[in-house]
């Protein structure tokens, strides 16, 4: 008897599991082939970009990641933007991040294969972590160079028919290198070693703040935002 019942225990099976996962095989299915609707590509436009004065938002309350409400650790991210500036306030030599003290080029390469990011100075690796690449659109391949950086910044997009939807303030130690395009901290994940954004290389937050200071370009002492220029240059970086 029951192996009679085995066929249909198992169409009941496969049709509650497409019922289940329909909305994210429409998903996933309407990203790969181009049809979500979804014009969102990075982080944020350059207007956007250049808009921006850098500072923390303490008017900001609401954090949301893929149609979700998600803890917003407002205070710690607070804490460390105050501990990023009185730490730059405190140095009093102040070298270009494009060059180490031994005169080795910094430059930063990301492994989109690998999803790993590796800080190099000449031919030595001074860091090394996960990072999340483009899942719903590609991260850039090729050479850049950091062209703006900000302390702080409000990242928006994503599509809330697909569930892929994104409005996050204060997102920290931003690094742009081409375009709206940006190597970042993320605070609303924790799954680095996978894709997850709209095409931003996402960091672990303490990484995020370590390379945001040592490459370049340098934001000057009292400022949240800079943009790089011939006496304060943007650090390579190498998408592959």
């Amino acid at each position: 008897m029951l192996h009679r019942l085995l066929p249909l225990i198992l169409i009941i099976i496969a049709f509650s599991y497409l019922t289940f996962n329909f909305q994210t095989l429409k998903r996933d299915l309407s990203y790969k082939f181009g049809a979500s609707g979804d014009s969102t590509t990075s982080c944020c436009s350059e207007q956007e970009v250049l808009s921006a004065s850098g500072n923390f938002d303490e008017n900001a309350n609401l954090a949301i990641f893929n149609n979700e409400t998600i803890n917003y650790p407002k205070t710690s991210l607070a804490h460390n933007f105050t501990q990023s500036i009185d730490a730059q306030d405190n140095n009093q030599e102040v070298v270009l991040g494009t060059t180490a003290a031994s005169g080795e080029e910094k430059w930063i390469e990301v492994s989109l294969p690998e999803q790993k990011l590796r800080a190099w100075e000449g031919s030595r690796i001074v860091m090394e972590y996960p990072i999340s690449s483009g899942k719903w659109a590609p991260t850039p391949k090729g050479t850049f160079y950091i062209w703006y950086k900000t302390r702080s910044q409000k990242m928006s997009g994503g599509s809330k028919e697909l569930g892929t939807y994104y409005y996050l303030p204060n997102v920290p130690h931003n690094m742009f290198f081409y375009k709206g395009y940006a190597i970042h901290g993320a605070y609303w994940h924790n799954n680095f070693g996978n894709p997850m954004s709209h095409g931003c290389v996402n960091q672990p937050l303490n990484y995020a703040a370590q390379i945001f200071d040592w490459a370049g370009p340098v934001v000057p002492a009292g400022q949240n935002v800079v943009r790089a220029s011939p006496e304060n240059p943007g650090t390579r970086v190498y998408v592959h």
